[in-house]
């Protein structure tokens, strides 16, 4: 089969089982945790089904023009953020504690920051939706986790500073309760429903908007508020290594969607059964889906390694991989090994275009 064409079809079969699971939650928003080691493509495929989803929103909206929108009835209520402890800037925290629990800041009625062990680098902020039509109409959305690695200024406060930045990318060296935190936040609003509201529809609501830490690769931290999850948006496709890992902290993530949710260890990706995504059913009144993309470690050897020589941190090929070996491969093999059950096993594709960030 020709490459071109297969990762097409992968990209257009998960967005049309995407908006097919939107449609039949009945609600307005719905989150796809998205996992996959280093090189594994998960950037790659999710930006890309979210592409092919927000070109059919403004098709949609050009069939529709002149309609207004439509207002969602159900009101929003947080009780999530209530229960932690006020933020007081004078209390030292223990930088090491990944079951530190976040700290609330309420700055007025409408606006509230989350802090975590990121400190202000990493925060949080939940802003009020102002209820009125917006001019950003984003229907999907890429939630990366990059922004939640720990800054190098709190790294360097471990016990063994030198281990902690050299193994940076490691599930220790994540803000990982915030991210808990975050995820309790977006399963709220994945419980207002649609009643009314096409698939391919936005509305306005009292959704808050979520501002979140983006990465600056360039400054090599996280950048403070530096991605919004907007008010608007019904398709939410988190992406990162360790969201469905079973182990302490992490494993409340997909917990807070699935409280059953099975352990399913791969411990073999080259002969691991992949799911044909057509033959997979679109479950009825579920607002979530797990997804896990499968590669060899060869393959994640040979892409990360380039990805590190594009990207200049490393002058040859083998400095990459020799690079990879240390660091990027121990947690790939972590997250297959120790990954709760997801919906769909998908096969990772080589795509030229994918980027070496």
């Amino acid at each position: 089969m020709n490459i071109k064409f297969e990762m097409d079809s992968t990209y257009t079969d998960l967005a049309n089982r995407t908006l097919r699971l939107l449609e039949r939650s009945n609600s307005y928003r719905i989150l796809i945790l998205l996992i996959g080691a280093p090189g594994s493509g998960k950037s790659t495929i999710a930006q890309r089904v979210v592409d092919i989803l927000n070109e059919r929103h403004i098709q949609y909206n050009q069939s529709a023009k002149g309609t207004q929108q439509k207002n969602i009835d159900g009101h929003y209520q947080s009780e999530v953020n209530t229960k932690l402890p006020s933020y007081d800037e004078s209390v030292e925290i223990d930088v090491e504690d990944e079951n530190y629990t976040p700290t609330l800041n309420v700055i007025d009625q409408t606006t509230s920051i989350i802090r975590g062990r990121g400190g202000d680098d990493t925060a949080v902020k939940i802003q009020k939706s102002t209820g009125v039509e917006s001019s950003i109409d984003q229907f999907a959305q890429v939630v990366p986790m990059d922004g939640f690695h720990l800054p190098r200024r709190v790294l360097h406060q471990f016990k063994d500073s030198k281990t902690a930045i050299a193994r940076r990318g490691s599930p220790f060296t994540f803000d990982s309760s915030l991210i808990v935190q975050l995820v309790e936040n977006i399963n709220e609003t994945l419980q207002i429903k649609a009643e009314g509201i096409d698939p391919l529809e936005t509305a306005i609501s009292d959704i808050p908007d979520i501002y979140i830490p983006s990465f600056n690769h360039a400054e090599h931290d996280p950048k403070q508020f530096g991605t919004v999850i907007h008010s608007s948006s019904r398709v939410l496709i988190m992406e990162g290594l360790y969201l469905l890992l079973n182990e302490p902290v992490w494993e409340r993530i997909p917990r807070i969607l699935h409280p059953n949710i099975e352990f399913e260890p791969i411990l073999n990706t080259k002969s691991h059964n992949f799911n044909k995504i057509d033959d997979v059913e679109v479950p009825k009144g579920k607002n979530y889906e797990l997804w896990k993309i499968i590669t060899d470690e060869d393959t994640m050897l040979y892409r990360v390694g380039k990805r590190h020589l594009n990207a200049g941190i490393v002058k040859t090929l083998k400095e990459g991989e020799d690079r990879v070996k240390f660091n990027d491969l121990p947690n790939g093999k972590l997250v297959y090994a120790k990954s709760f059950k997801s919906d769909l096993n998908i096969f990772s594709i080589d795509d030229e275009n994918e980027s070496v960030l």
